[in-house]
C-alpha cells in the first residue's frame, strides 16, 4: 500500500557499549595509573570508558549512562578518592547496577587500603567542608561498604600489573559477561 511520501529510515546513532567503566579519582589517577591502564585494556581488545572528556559543573547523566551501558565497572580507590563528589555518586550508581545483577564490579585499591576508606570518606567532608544531607552520606558510605567488600586487587607500588593476573581476569570477564 503507498502512502504518498518516501518511506525514510529513521535510525538514532547507536550508542557505544562499553565492556568496562573506570570509576577513578582524576586529579590523582588521570596521568598515571589510568593512562596505563585505559592502553592496556584497548590493546587486549576491552572496549573501555574513561571520562577524559566530561566537563567540571555538568550533571552525572552522561556518566550514569556511560555506567549503564557498561558490563563491569573498575573501582579505583585512591587516597583522594573520597574527595569528589563525582566519584562518590557515580559509586552510588555503580552500586545500584550491581544490586540488580547488571554490573561486575571489580574494586582496585591503589595504595590504600580497603579498612581506610570510610575513613578517608569522613576526613575528606571534615577537612574540605563538605556538608551533605545525612540521606546522602549514608548512601555514599552504603555503596563504599558494598564495593570495598568486593573482592580486589590491592595495588602498593608503581609497577603496574598490566600483564599479569589482574588484567587477564579483566579480559576474562569482558568476554564472558
Amino acid at each position: 500500500m503507498a502512502l504518498g511520501f518516501p518511506l525514510q529510515a529513521v535510525q538514532e546513532p547507536l550508542v557505544p557499549c562499553h565492556q568496562v567503566f573506570v570509576n577513578f579519582r582524576g586529579a590523582e589517577l588521570r596521568h598515571n595509573f589510568i593512562s596505563f591502564l585505559e592502553p592496556a585494556l584497548k590493546t587486549v581488545g576491552i572496549n573501555v570508558f574513561v571520562d577524559n572528556n566530561e566537563k567540571r559543573g555538568e550533571d552525572l547523566t552522561s556518566l550514569f549512562r556511560r555506567i549503564e551501558e557498561s558490563k563491569i565497572a573498575l573501582v579505583v580507590f585512591s587516597r583522594r578518592y573520597m574527595e569528589s563528589i563525582w566519584c562518590l555518586n557515580e559509586l552510588v550508581k555503580i552500586k545500584e547496577r550491581a544490586d540488580e545483577k547488571k554490573l561486575l564490579v571489580i574494586p582496585i585499591f591503589f595504595k590504600v587500603k580497603p579498612t581506610e576508606l570510610i575513613g578517608l570518606l569522613d576526613e575528606a567532608c571534615k577537612s574540605h567542608g563538605i556538608l551533605h544531607e545525612a540521606h546522602i552520606l549514608n548512601k555514599w558510605k552504603v555503596a563504599l561498604e558494598c564495593i570495598k567488600s568486593k573482592t580486589g586487587f590491592p595495588l602498593k607500588d608503581k609497577r603496574y600489573w598490566f600483564s599479569s593476573m589482574p588484567l587477564n581476569l579483566i579480559t576474562c570477564y569482558s568476554l564472558k559477561v
